[in-house]
């Protein structure tokens, strides 16, 4: 159970880490379009973003009961690993509200000269972050070897 808890939680970040990749081209290929090509692309950062909601809950509910269920048995003891991987998921976790918040004010003023820098900027903490998130799981959750 423990080693499909693990799957789970690393297969979302994972996920996590490729939209957030494909929103930041996105963001690249978007900056300076306009009619019904910017509206298009628009359309997919804002559903990239809402499926991106799931994914960072789905990391947070995965990493937790892995952690608790873990703890539980005896089986873990956080280790430093771990709480730098807690420090970059939270990281993932506010830079993703920050591009949500910044892409929701984008498409109220159309203001992409201000602040199509400060979304690009979040995308790209998001993806960096989750693959940070991703070492540091395997390395947090490093599975003790067999004795004998």
């Amino acid at each position: 159970m423990q080693n499909l808890l693990l799957m789970a939680h690393l297969i979302v970040i994972a996920i996590g880490t490729g939209m957030s990749f494909a929103n930041y081209i996105n963001i690249r290929v978007a900056e300076g379009e306009q009619g019904d090509r910017f509206a298009a692309l628009s359309y997919l950062r804002r559903t990239i973003g809402q499926i991106g909601d799931v994914i960072i809950a789905l990391i947070w509910v995965t990493g937790v009961v892995l952690v608790w269920n873990r703890i539980a048995l005896g089986l873990y003891e956080p280790s430093g690993w771990f709480y730098a991987k807690v420090a970059f998921v939270a990281l993932l976790t506010v830079c993703h509200v920050m591009a949500r918040r910044t892409g929701g004010e984008l498409a109220r003023s159309g203001d992409q000269a201000r602040l199509y820098p400060r979304i690009e900027l979040f995308a790209s903490g998001v993806w960096l972050s989750a693959l940070a998130a991703i070492m540091l799981a395997v390395m947090a959750f490093e599975q003790p070897p067999i004795p004998g």
